[in-house]
């Protein structure tokens, strides 16, 4: 043998001496390394093919657990990515706005006024730039006679498109937006109204709109790219801002008063943010005068726009799509627990399997298998059982992925591995840790276990004894059913909460009403309360309508705000009080059968064309405490003062909510003004619903010719208040299912290989008489009894987790101590039902049987 390869070594020198390339023989040690792993992978799929019900077990239940995990980052992910795609983010804040009044904060949002934006730009050289917004909801396009109902529209200057990267289709020049009667249509309004033009958007440019009642048409001057399903700002078109100033009157652009506008800065790189905010004091001292402007302390911060999404549920007004961060990290954290159960039961599984591979350790040793290679081939097996169920879990989730969206209200948008036209970098990174943890954290235990008894132990047949992490399979056993019997609570109080909230007096009867958006399109004059009486007794005629009512809010909608109202007669130093208000005519109350507590409501006389005529006021029970008064009584009569007039309280209503239960009894005061903007209320009869329908849009279009006709339930549109915490909910539901089914897969298992190991016991016992109830109950016990230790770790646990919960409503449920012992008592009635499979079945068997198999 040494001669051929001293030949071959005297050839190679030879031919490298005389230029020649040749090519050197591959190492030794690569053709190992490459036959052992070509060797783990061969005896792992061997293994899991010769083991086929416990290999389905332990893939099964890593399969549905990284599904579910799967589904969960895709959702989180998604929220987590909101304005990446703005180039500035980092640097662009939003203004909050916080107006205290007589110590305490009566209002914080991102609104304010028109000025705040231009003039922080101005006076403080930590910001760049700055856009500011105005905001209209429902607008409507005329183009050939046809008037259809869009959406929403922003007004917005020409540093808006500077700030915020909405992509440019197609745009007039460097510079847009800066003139009055400008527009911006996205991509699909541009396709809906244009179809010839798809994909030549310049085509376009100059052509002319009109937008609802606005004098002259708007030009479209830019066509950008739709609105990307993760932007916090949502627009169906982009208005120019000098298009406000132009119909809203010059108070759009430099009022100190207004509130109805919201701003954005883009700072500089590197600028202090708390050492700017700490101007704003300051600022507001100097503009403000004090209280003089507003009758309330104006305080002002920013919020990043990298939080705006995920940390707005204190602010006001929002105009922006927002979460519930709060909910959205709970998600993340259920995501990895579900996991983490699924790698529990593999490593559970696999270490008691180690019993069955107790020999095949033992051979592989005495042949020279070092303890390296074991726990190499180990982790393969890992890392193979891993894969495998990470690829099948990819494809439940591809199935999945529509039906989660349809049935939890989730974007699908966000359920994809795309973010708008990028892979969700997110997600991917996710997963590849999430192999690479699988492979360390089930692969790790197993295979220290498998690779550590000595070899005598094994020949002699006693690896059982030695087998040791008993402790830490019964831990982990109790981590698993503490976190589902956690799940299992924080489930049934969200549920609870919910329906709580679904089922409270409201304090206004909203059961048969349904709202007719408001004639924007026909103009105010002199004749138009008429001409609303006139239709709303039109619509009395008919059978199944009982009442019919304006106002500017129905039920469940965000009022508005009256700020400095003064008391007066109350001498030089008044406080002044700010309360929400609603604009309603005299059939209001009867609409939403609500009956005054004192006084009355609005008569039709109290309604006039002329705005200076009005000075009847109707308040609610909140208000009358608020402002002081001994009683409700005491309030009839008194004099108000705010908007540069007086009026004269004439009733006291009692409190209602007008929003969700999310929040406490506002204070509110009723106007008696009409409105072409003022909403419709009926209240109808359940009856023949379809045909009343039909008879109030043919009456509507013929009062008032050239409006679109549209109508909602005021009950349907206050439950979607409750939208997101019942999205919450059933998607805790949900996936508190999926972790329920993956423990119990676990405990399938290892109750089977529990059972294999005490087959001799059992055939023992079986033959001195022992009933099978008894067998059954012998081998459930140890399993019930760490069901048991995880209902009183997981009871403090979910209470704890769900009070701080339940702190986001104002009314809310009490946490019953029944809650724990139920999601206990089903945590134990699931755990036995799983066990007594095995148990029976062992317990059912011949003992003959059994002590043969020994």
């Amino acid at each position: 043998m040494f001669v051929p390869m001293a030949c071959a070594s005297f050839n190679m020198r030879s031919n490298i001496m005389s230029g020649q390339v040749v090519d050197r023989p591959k190492p030794f040690i690569h053709l190992t390394i490459r036959y052992m792993f070509h060797n783990h992978f061969k005896l792992t799929f061997r293994h899991l093919l010769r083991n086929k019900s416990q290999s389905a077990i332990l893939i099964g239940g890593l399969t549905v657990g990284m599904a579910a995990c799967i589904l969960l980052l895709q959702y989180v992910s998604f929220e987590l990515s909101f304005d990446d795609f703005h180039t500035k983010k980092e640097n662009i804040y939003r203004v909050v706005n916080e107006r205290i009044q007589n110590g305490e904060t009566i209002q914080k949002g991102t609104i304010t006024y028109p000025t705040i934006g231009p003039t922080m730009l101005e006076e403080f050289p930590e910001v760049k730039n700055a856009t500011r917004i105005g905001y209209s909801n429902d607008m409507m396009i005329t183009k050939g006679g046809k008037v259809k109902p869009v959406g929403t529209g922003l007004w917005v200057d020409e540093h808006f498109l500077e700030i915020f990267d909405f992509e440019l289709l197609a745009s007039e020049g460097l510079q847009i937006l800066d003139e009055p009667n400008e527009i911006v249509l996205p991509r699909f309004l541009a396709d809906r109204y244009y179809p010839m033009a798809k994909g030549n958007y310049e085509a376009i440019l100059g052509e002319e709109l009109q937008i609802d009642r606005y004098e002259g048409a708007y030009k479209i001057v830019g066509v950008c790219e739709n609105v990307p399903a993760n932007s916090l700002l949502e627009f169906d078109m982009l208005l120019s801002y000098a298009s406000a100033v132009k119909y809203w009157g010059e108070g759009a652009g430099n009022s100190w008063t207004w509130s109805d506008f919201y701003h954005y800065l883009e700072l500089e790189k590197g600028a202090d943010v708390a050492a700017l905010e700490n101007k704003f004091l300051d600022f507001s001292e100097r503009h403000f005068r004090g209280t003089e402007v507003s009758g309330s302390l104006e305080l002002f911060t920013l919020q990043p726009l990298s939080e705006a999404h995920l940390y707005s549920a204190d602010l006001e007004y929002e105009i922006g799509r927002t979460a519930n961060g709060r909910a959205v990290w709970s998600l993340l954290i259920i995501a990895f627990f579900i996991l983490v159960i699924a790698w529990i039961n593999y490593v559970n599984l696999s270490s008691v399997r180690a019993i069955e591979r107790a020999k095949e350790v033992g051979v592989r040793k005495v042949i020279g298998a070092t303890r390296g290679q074991l726990v190499r081939q180990f982790f393969t097996e890992a890392l193979v059982v891993n894969v495998v169920s990470l690829v099948l879990a990819l494809g439940v989730v591809q199935l999945l992925n529509p039906w989660f969206a349809s049935n939890f209200n989730i974007d699908v948008d966000g359920l994809s591995f795309f973010t708008g036209n990028q892979v969700n970098l997110y997600l991917v990174g996710a997963l590849l840790v999430l192999i690479a943890a699988g492979v360390v954290v089930s692969g790790a235990y197993p295979a220290w276990l498998l690779s550590s008894p000595h070899v005598s132990s094994v020949l002699k047949g006693v690896f059982t004894k030695d087998l040791g992490g008993g402790g830490l399979r019964k831990g982990l056993v109790v981590f698993q059913f503490t976190m589902s019997i956690a799940l299992i609570t924080a489930t049934w109080l969200v549920s609870q909460q919910i329906s709580y909230m679904g089922k409270q007096d409201l304090g206004v009867d909203i059961s048969q009403v349904m709202t007719i958006n408001s004639p924007e399109l026909t103009s105010w004059d002199s004749t138009f309360i008429e001409r609303m009486d006139a239709f709303k007794t039109e619509l009395a005629k008919f059978p199944g309508i009982n009442r019919a009512a304006t106002s500017n809010r129905a039920p469940g909608e965000r009022m508005g705000r009256v700020f400095s109202i003064q008391k007066v007669g109350e001498g030089e130093l008044d406080q002044s009080y700010t309360s929400n208000f609603i604009s309603a005519d005299f059939e209001y109350a009867k609409t939403y059968n609500m009956e005054p507590v004192a006084g009355r409501f609005f008569r039709q006389s109290d309604h006039h064309a002329d705005w200076d005529a009005l000075d009847k006021l109707v308040i609610t029970a909140e208000t009358v405490k608020m402002l002081g008064y001994a009683d409700h009584e005491a309030a009839l009569g008194q004099r108000l003062r705010f908007w540069d007039k007086e009026w004269t309280v004439v009733g006291v209503m009692p409190d209602f909510h007008q929003r969700s239960l999310h929040h406490g009894i506002e204070p509110i005061v009723f106007i008696p003004s009409y409105s072409t903007y003022n909403l419709l209320s009926l209240n109808v009869n359940s009856e023949n619903i379809d045909q009343t329908i039909a008879q109030v849009q043919t009456t509507y279009r013929d009062f008032f010719p050239g409006n679109t006709f549209d109508y909602s339930f005021v009950n349907e549109d206050f439950q979607r208040l409750y939208a997101a915490d019942q999205r919450f909910g059933n998607i805790l539901s949900f996936f508190t299912l999926l972790t329920i089914l993956v423990a119990c897969l676990g405990l399938f298992g290892l109750a089977s290989y529990t059972t294999f190991l005490r087959t001799k016991e059992i055939g023992v016992r079986k033959v001195l008489g022992a009933s099978s109830a008894s067998i059954v109950g012998l081998l459930s016990r140890d399993f019930l009894k760490l069901v048991a230790i995880s209902m009183v770790i997981a009871s403090p646990l979910a209470w704890y987790v769900m009070k701080i919960w339940l702190q986001e409503f104002a009314y809310r449920i009490d946490i019953a101590w029944w809650v724990f012992a139920l999601a206990g008592a089903a945590a134990v009635l699931v755990a036995f039902f799983t066990v007594s499979f095995q148990s029976i079945k062992a317990a059912l068997a011949n003992p003959v049987e059994s002590l043969r198999s020994e």
